[in-house]
């Protein structure tokens, strides 16, 4: 990576220090509960916006979640984890994705129901395999910020054309350098979060070079589905479910699910 992308990844506004704490807490072997219940509820902007995304009327709760260890006890600590992601994003100092055409709340909506289509699907079956992600699921296209704000911070402009995955990402190799995959991968190193953190987020697009490739192939489905422009057709993700041994009848269940419930 050249020296002025290097010093545009280490320019990026940081994540509240809140997060920084929470991010060392889930990553060691024996997670603290309450000190993560602390952490939270010390930040007033992380704790009503999990409180607030914890009592949406999708998850069908008969009675409301007026507590983070509720929360943590329904959704486990992955979930809330990506829950404070979102929050810190939602308020973060640079929110623009213009480049790609979309307005910001669009952006949030598709990472929304990527990360729904993903609990639906592998909640019940592979429910280990959310866990492992620490919260990933809730901002996959992460990397269309950071590239937003390299464009800004070299002073260039430029209105992506492709939103099909893997096509918009060669886009962004031509026109940047580097995926946008790749650069919000070595901002979250930079940001010292897990090794598996990272490395599905720079493979969920390339399945087989990841470290847990039928994990990074399980991102690339929801990412697949729900692009930055639209809705695609359940086929197109089959012969990936296929290869990567996933029961295509599960996969296709979430998707009518989430569209249905969309409706």
């Amino acid at each position: 990576m050249g020296s002025k992308l290097i010093y545009t990844i280490e320019s990026f506004p940081p994540l509240p220090e809140s997060i920084n704490k929470l991010n060392e807490l889930c990553t060691v072997d024996e997670i603290d509960l309450k000190e993560v219940i602390s952490v939270i509820e010390s930040d007033p902007m992380l704790y009503t916006d999990i409180l607030r995304f914890s009592n949406v009327p999708y998850h069908g709760f008969r009675y409301p979640i007026t507590s983070i260890s509720q929360a943590i006890a329904l959704f486990g600590i992955a979930a809330v984890r990506g829950m404070a992601l979102t929050a810190a994003l939602r308020a973060h100092p640079f929110i623009n994705v213009s480049p790609y055409g979309i307005e910001v709340h669009e952006w949030f909506r598709i990472m929304e129901q990527q990360q729904r289509f993903l609990d639906i699907w592998l909640g019940k079956k592979h429910r280990a395999m959310l866990q492992s992600l620490g919260g990933l699921t809730f901002i996959l296209e992460i990397g269309r910020l950071v590239t937003s704000y390299a464009l800004m911070f070299s002073q260039k402009e430029y209105i992506f054309s492709e939103h099909e995955p893997d096509k918009l990402s060669q886009e962004e190799q031509n026109i940047v350098g580097y995926s946008s995959d790749e650069l919000a991968a070595k901002l979250f190193e930079f940001w010292n979060f897990e090794k598996l953190f990272v490395n599905s987020l720079c493979y969920s697009l390339n399945p087989e070079e990841g470290m847990e490739p039928k994990t990074c192939a399980a991102l690339k489905c929801a990412r697949t589905l729900f692009t930055l422009k639209d809705v695609t057709v359940f086929e197109n993700i089959e012969p990936l479910l296929e290869k990567f041994d996933f029961s295509v009848a599960d996969a296709r269940i979430a998707y009518e699910i989430l569209l249905a419930v969309e409706e």
